[in-house]
């Protein structure tokens, strides 16, 4: 297939120049950052809830601390230059943070936390959830009573370390197997991917223009300069400074977050169009700018696909629940993508385990390919040792593999801000509603089941999908001229460090001020303990009742991944063909959530082309990164640490990224 099909026709040279992003007071510096923000995490996003600054992509944390850097380090050079970290440190720290701090997000660890207490603390005679608990290991999860119970109704008392060191270390190992298993596939496919398809991992244009020095070779040098990127961070500092006056003041007019367009659409069969929403997202616009024009359209055009079926059913007299299964549609979209991907690499991947097998191979691939293997058998081990069949291990993490892997490549090629792009729980689901739940109790038994569900918030969150992270690390160090093992060593790090740090502060909120009380909770929990209660409720419903197979869903995630390989190997047919593969895997998958920002950016974007030629629209690529600074530095970030300090009115413009 054409390098052009699947990624951007140019990419940028590496720079001659290397440097060291790896050193001692850069890994101090971003550690300190890595703490402050997680504290900002749990008054913005656990106690306040005026922000998920951890949620976006890149993370709010990440961008706001190499601004600061960048101030500092300019104030330091008037001073004493020798002192001014350099740019290969400062975005070594960039690299560490988006990492680090994406893993204490509510889609990552602050997703599994409740995951170890809730099948014990909510367990009564009626739901019987208390006949599990005994297939949680104890190395996996706290049993006892007090430390179960002042987990969610708070404690004066410090934080029970002792009862919680074996079950953190446990599953912290788990994590390291499961990211530094999609790391050693990151390092093996990274050439095939920027080199030999020319992907440009658009995210990327923020750090590398960020800190990009006078003359350097990138896309937007002198950013700072540019009046263009000030015209884009002014619109989206106005966009948010009047949502924010709203908030504090109803009679000043304002966009809002969204608008729901489907209170217009009350009579059938147009009723089908009741759950659209208009959802005003400035990062999607801003990078939108930045994607293939015929994945944007296509997106747009594959999501009204999505909802116009929905309508034709009621107009022929068809009323299906949740029909048309867009999420198994999205399912089956991202396991046959993945599975091209990996058929697509199979030539280079296969040459990269005859080297290591020879001992042939450049050092860092021989490493990769031996730290996948042992990365994968630990997995196995490790799962297999918790109680769940092999079985179930090869087909569930297979799922969450090749989802993962999906939504990598899709960041890497088309640069979508959105970490939750995935089809959400769908990993777990698609397994049920393919077999039912009977064929998987009687391959483990109760153990089997309470550990699939034990582990909901794998497919519930994005935990996985952080390997995409790695990708545009190893890009920022092949583009800057970072060596590969300080780049991998800084990613590893963040791994560790940002487990650590997260326990730590998540723990302490917790027992301070109970869980049930946290992220808008009353008195059961806020958001991640009522999907944790879900996940439960799920096994309850596994075990007893059992869960029957889908026909439906399963169609339709046969469906999903059927057109996926039509539309690839269409692409590849007839190469003027306007519809893209990607835009289907889009628009199926989180089109309802990024129309609106795809939509403003394909208007720009063909206006630009229209009037100025591609001229123009690469002299306004820096008002479309201004949109995203802005709306990440003023909206997600000044905003939510103001919204800290003052009362309820001004936590009630909360900026979410999901």
């Amino acid at each position: 297939m054409p390098a052009h099909e699947f990624g951007a026709p140019t990419m940028a040279p590496p720079e001659a120049v290397s440097g060291r992003a790896l050193t001692v007071r850069g890994m101090v510096i971003a550690l300190a950052l890595l703490v402050l923000a997680n504290i900002w995490m749990k008054y913005a996003a656990l106690i306040t809830v005026s922000a998920q600054v951890t949620m976006s992509v890149p993370p709010v944390p990440a961008l706001m601390g190499l601004v600061v850097l960048l101030g500092l380090v300019a104030l330091v050079r008037r001073i004493a230059s020798r002192l001014a970290l350099s740019r290969h440190e400062l975005l070594g720290i960039y690299v560490f943070l988006t990492l680090s701090v994406s893993l204490t997000s509510g889609g990552a660890l602050r997703e599994f936390m409740p995951e170890l207490t809730a099948l014990q603390y909510f367990a009564t005679t009626e739901n019987g959830w208390g006949e599990f608990v005994q297939y949680q290991p104890s190395w996996l999860a706290p049993h006892d009573v007090e430390v179960v119970r002042t987990y969610y109704e708070a404690t004066e008392g410090p934080v029970p370390w002792r009862a919680w060191l074996l079950p953190l270390t446990s599953w912290s190992v788990f994590f390291a197997l499961m990211l530094g298993g999609m790391l050693c596939l990151a390092v093996l496919l990274y050439d095939e991917w920027a080199e030999g398809e020319r992907l440009q991992f658009q995210v990327t244009e923020l750090p590398l223009s960020m800190t990009a020095p006078a003359g350097a070779d990138v896309r937007i040098p002198q950013l700072w300069r540019d009046p263009i990127m000030w015209s884009g961070f002014t619109l989206a500092t106005v966009y948010n400074l009047l949502n924010i006056l709203h908030a504090l003041n109803p009679a000043v007019p304002a966009l809002g977050l969204s608008y729901p367009l489907g209170q217009l659409f009350t009579e059938r069969p147009w009723s089908g169009l009741s759950g659209v929403i208009l959802h005003y997202r400035p990062e999607v616009l801003g990078f939108g700018y930045l994607m293939p024009q015929e994945v944007v359209v296509s997106s747009l055009v594959f999501y009204a696909l999505i909802e116009f079926e929905s309508v034709g059913a009621l107009a022929l007299g068809y009323d299906i629940p949740e029909f048309p299964h867009f999420e198994s549609q999205a399912a089956g979209a991202f396991v046959a993508f993945a599975l091209i991907l990996l058929w697509r690499a199979r030539h280079s991947l296969v040459a990269s385990v005859r080297g290591a097998l020879h001992g042939d191979a450049r050092p860092v691939v021989r490493q990769a390919v031996w730290g996948l293997l042992a990365c994968i058998v630990g997995t196995w081990l490790w799962w297999w040792r918790a109680g769940m069949s092999t079985s179930t291990i090869l087909a569930y993490f297979g799922l969450l593999f090749l989802m993962a892997l999906s939504y990598a490549r899709i960041r890497a090629q088309t640069g979508l801000p959105l970490q939750w792009g995935y089809p959400v729980t769908q990993a777990n689901r698609s397994l049920v509603w393919a077999i039912g739940s009977e064929p998987l109790k009687r391959s483990g038994g109760l153990s089997n089941l309470t550990m699939l569900y034990t582990s909901w918030f794998l497919p519930r969150g994005y935990l996985p999908n952080l390997s995409a992270y790695h990708f545009e690390g190893l890009h920022i160090a092949r583009q800057v001229g970072v060596r590969w093992r300080e780049m991998i060593a800084i990613l590893l790090l963040a791994m560790v460090l940002g487990m650590a740090v997260s326990y730590w502060v998540q723990l302490g909120a917790y027992y301070e001020y109970g869980a049930n009380f946290l992220e808008g909770g009353t008195h059961m929990g806020g958001m991640r303990v009522a999907a944790a209660r879900y996940g439960f409720s799920l096994l309850a419903d596994a075990a007893r009742a059992g869960i029957p197979p889908s026909r439906g869903k399963t169609i339709a995630f046969g469906w999903g991944a059927l057109a996926t390989v039509a539309l690839t190997i269409i692409r590849l047919r007839f190469l003027r063909f306007p519809l893209h593969h990607l835009g289907f895997i889009i628009g199926t998958t989180r089109g309802y959530r990024a129309w609106g920002g795809l939509l403003g950016a394909a208007v720009v974007k063909a206006l630009a082309v229209g009037l100025g030629g591609v001229g123009l629209y690469r002299r306004l690529i820096p008002g479309a990164v201004g949109v995203v600074l802005g709306h990440f530095i003023v909206g997600a970030g000044i905003w939510s640490i103001i919204a800290l300090f003052g009362g309820e009115a001004h936590r009630s413009y909360q900026v979410w990224f999901g």
